[in-house]
């Protein structure tokens, strides 16, 4: 008898320890969600090659397709032949521009030397006109020379921007992948026809999925940031992952839930980030989480 009392003794201890381990624990179901973009067209054109296809691994920055780029090729090549030609033209009024100078400077000395002669009663008044006439000129030639410099530079940078931008539209052609990840929808194939906005990949980041459960304010006031969560699926598999955010505010228990009582309920949500390298999770499945406080 005296055995018998310390088994069962042992045997109520163990089970309220169970039962205190598992008070420490929170739980919640949801579903498997990930980070995705919707990869658009931002040029037009026709697909020329497409290097995608669903259920491939892309790299941030791999080209998805190509969009034919011909045409856009050609007038980079017409805008940069206009700009040798300005840049020659500009070459020209800068020599030109030297010239109305020394012209302007021989000029401006001989006013001023029939100047001097006029005071000294050497020279008449009419010659002291003629040169200052000539003066004139040569200033006025001197600043046409240089306004037209500055049209042809200003020729040359509107020229470069209408290049630059027209480089802009050639790397649209080229759409990249904006994250590393896998594939889950192609919307183009090879001869179609785009316009900007036209979707052509939806591309899902499955090396790290996250779900989002909702807890009462009871078990949500024990839940930090950081603490640890273990994710099971239905068919037993078994992940760790952590707590990346916690909500600011209660809500209303999601519609996905199956009672109508129990979406009256106010509840916080919860995120739990969880690795994913073998992509053994795929959105939409069913899990259910645990966490427990640090």
């Amino acid at each position: 008898m005296k055995h018998t009392g310390y088994l069962l003794l042992f045997s109520s201890f163990v089970t309220l320890s169970g039962c205190s381990n598992e008070a420490d624990k929170i739980g919640g179901s949801g579903l498997i969600e990930t980070t995705e973009v919707l990869v658009s067209a931002e040029s037009s054109g026709r697909a020329t090659a497409v290097n995608i296809d669903e259920g491939m691994t892309v790299a941030e920055g791999d080209t998805l397709l190509i969009i034919d780029p011909s045409y856009l090729e050609l007038e980079i090549a017409a805008a940069e032949a206009g700009r040798k030609v300005a840049v020659s033209n500009l070459e020209s009024a800068r020599l030109k521009v030297n010239n109305a100078e020394r012209a302007r400077s021989y000029a401006l000395s001989e006013r001023d030397r029939l100047q001097r002669l006029l005071a000294s009663g050497t020279t008449t008044q009419q010659q002291f006109d003629k040169v200052s006439f000539e003066y004139d000129n040569a200033e006025l030639a001197y600043r046409t020379a240089l306004a037209n410099v500055n049209t042809i530079q200003s020729e040359i940078e509107k020229i470069d921007a209408e290049i630059t931008r027209l480089m802009r539209r050639l790397k649209d052609c080229y759409p990249v992948s904006p994250l590393s990840g896998t594939v889950t929808q192609k919307y183009i194939e090879p001869g179609e026809l785009l316009n900007p906005g036209k979707a052509i990949a939806r591309i899902a980041r499955l090396d790290t999925v996250w779900v989002k459960v909702y807890l009462p304010a009871s078990d949500y006031a024990r839940i930090r940031t950081g603490d640890t969560a273990h994710v099971d699926t239905e068919a037993g598999n078994q992940y760790y992952g952590y707590v990346s955010w916690t909500a600011d505010e209660a809500e209303f228990t999601p519609k996905n839930v199956q009672t109508k009582e129990s979406r009256s309920d106010l509840v916080y949500a919860v995120k739990v980030t969880i690795p994913n390298k073998d992509n053994l999770l795929k959105i939409g499945m069913p899990v259910f989480v645990t966490m427990e406080q640090k």
